[in-house]
């Protein structure tokens, strides 16, 4: 799977259905799919220290997050042990349930950071900057530029080292480092120039300010305060559609800003991706899959994918619907290359 448009709704499948659930049965599934599938760009580019570094990362996260929920939160029936109450903040009963609760939080950070790691795995620094709305076209630019001038930094301070070490300059003292500021500041100095004047030449600097770029502020702050309206009227007793409909609006016109604004800033792509058969049936299943997480949290009597240890710890309830939105973020392991 190498198309932008099929990793960009797995990414958003994905992030939906962890966020909509806290059982801890949906989240394992989920985290040990993108262990398996980080694995597998592991294999494919001849790396062994990913799988460990995020391990450790995901054991770390989830502890803190228990430790801390343990110290703060103090509900729950089984009670581990007593903190004097005298203790600020973190005195009183510390219970099994808060534990249980902060761990599975840190799943769901873990989950998140697994999810956007891949992510970035899987596609290119460029398909990740072309994803940015064209109504963002010098964003977008600065931010390449930003992602090629470390590396390019990296390698000049090697060859400036390396220089300097022909020379006899035993690099050992932090003295020793100075002569390497001034060939640094001198030939970043020479790239901005040459960027500078290469930007020029081709027009960057002759796009014209929006006519109605006040205009597209006005309808930003109308769509946020749908939004914001679309969740007060969820807190009470109104119907639902009334919160889905102001989504819709809000969501609506932002992407019709984005489109229209990004009319002024024409671009174009040499090399189109390719779309094989694996990548519209993934690209049909992670739809699919959105689409169905969302109208389940909207659903009154539909399989729910909460969990609470409150206020006695139980084992969570499974259903087919979830360890089904589980497993999907691991269907690129089904796909292959040659498709």
């Amino acid at each position: 799977m190498t198309v932008t448009t099929a990793w960009v709704l797995w990414l958003l499948s994905g992030m939906v259905f962890i966020l909509s659930t806290r059982n801890p049965l949906y989240l394992l599934i989920t985290i040990l799919m993108f262990y398996w599938l980080g694995l597998k760009f592991e294999k494919e580019r001849k790396g062994g220290q990913w799988i460990k570094l995020n391990l450790r990362f995901m054991l770390t996260i989830v502890g803190l997050s228990g430790l801390i929920n343990m110290l703060f939160a103090h509900t729950g029936k089984t009670v581990l042990f007593d903190l004097p109450n005298g203790w600020p903040l973190i005195g009183g009963a510390v219970t099994l349930e808060s534990i249980v609760y902060g761990a599975i939080n840190g799943l769901v950070i873990g989950a998140l950071y697994l999810l956007f790691n891949i992510f970035n795995k899987a596609l290119s620094v460029k398909q990740i900057t072309r994803l940015i709305p064209r109504a963002f076209h010098p964003i977008a630019t600065m931010v390449t530029i930003s992602l090629t001038f470390f590396p390019s930094i990296q390698q000049r301070i090697r060859e400036i080292r390396e220089a300097q070490l022909i020379r006899g300059n035993p690099m050992k003292k932090v003295a020793d480092w100075l002569p390497i500021l001034i060939p640094l500041l001198v030939s970043s100095l020479e790239d901005a120039f040459l960027l500078s004047e290469s930007m020029t030449s081709r027009g960057f600097h002759t796009h014209s300010i929006r006519k109605y770029s006040s205009l597209y502020l006005v309808l930003l702050i109308i769509s946020a305060f749908a939004v914001f309206a679309g969740w007060i009227f969820g807190l009470y007793d109104y119907p639902k559609l009334l919160s889905i409909g102001l989504y819709i609006l809000a969501a609506l016109v932002v992407i019709i800003i984005f489109v229209v604004s990004g009319r002024g800033n024409p671009s174009k792509s040499y090399k189109q991706e390719a779309w094989h058969l694996g990548d519209k049936i993934a690209s049909m299943s992670f739809s699919l899959a959105l689409m169905t997480t969302l109208a389940l949290l909207f659903m009154d009597n539909g399989p729910t994918f909460s969990y609470s240890p409150y206020p006695v710890i139980a084992f969570p309830q499974l259903h087919w619907t979830g360890i089904v939105l589980s497993l999907i973020p691991g269907i690129p392991l089904l796909i292959q290359k040659n498709d």
